[in-house]
């Protein structure tokens, strides 16, 4: 590692122990340092339901020319293609669905207290995006499995099933029911409510549940 040198360029100075800077910030051969640390990133991972940024394209690039400073092209790519498909389910599945009842319980009035999170289901959609939804999402972009999956996604869904869809439904209203209803019925993402786990091993085994979500999640 040339820490001597004036510049220290990733790839060039040094390939071991990247830092949040060396991704971030850090000059590359054809980059110059940055203080701008969302120069190089092109999906919002903070909001509620995650859009891809301004320029998202060439910020991709921008974040690119990084990797291939260590590792080859196909690594790249290999990492925004799981990155953007990991993204789409999470909003696919599980945040703009939550995000729609919410707004429609919020629209009729059906919150029981008029502070902002002094109703249950309110802390619960909280929890659902802005800590386990955005563990899952940032877990995926910053190389970490165990946050995109133990602490994310599997928490994304004990919250959504088991928390936020009961909360709804103890509102007792009519059309919110029917919403939810007609998710979990109609969503192939969300069918699996209402199917025996021989059946769900078996659509597993041959192929058939991986066949529904490439379809729904391909970035091509």
């Amino acid at each position: 590692m040339n820490l001597k040198a004036d510049r220290w360029v990733v790839g060039q100075d040094y390939f071991e122990a990247p830092t949040c800077a060396s991704c971030h910030m850090s000059a590359t051969r054809k980059q110059k340092v940055t203080h701008d640390v969302g120069a190089r990133i092109s999906w919002n991972l903070r909001a509620p339901i995650s859009r891809k940024q301004k320029n998202w394209q060439q910020k991709r690039k921008n974040m690119e020319d990084v990797c291939t400073n260590c590792h080859g092209q196909s690594f790249a790519d290999g990492h925004y293609y799981q990155l953007d498909a990991t993204v789409k389910l999470y909003n696919e599945k599980f945040a703009v669905p939550a995000t729609k009842i919410m707004k429609l319980i919020k629209k009729k009035h059906l919150l029981t207290n008029p502070a902002a999170f002094s109703n249950k289901i309110e802390w619960t959609y909280w929890e659902l995006w802005h800590h386990e939804g955005r563990r899952a999402r940032h877990g995926a972009a910053m190389f970490g499995p165990d946050y995109t999956w133990w602490h994310g996604f599997y928490e994304v869904a004990q919250h959504f099933y088991f928390k936020f869809i009961p909360e709804a439904r103890e509102l007792n209203d009519p059309e919110v029911n029917a919403a939810i209803d007609k998710l979990l019925k109609d969503d192939p993402m969300h069918q699996w409510l209402q199917k025996p786990t021989k059946d769900l091993k078996a659509a597993i085994k041959n192929g058939e549940m991986q066949k529904i979500y490439r379809k729904m999640f391909s970035t091509q």
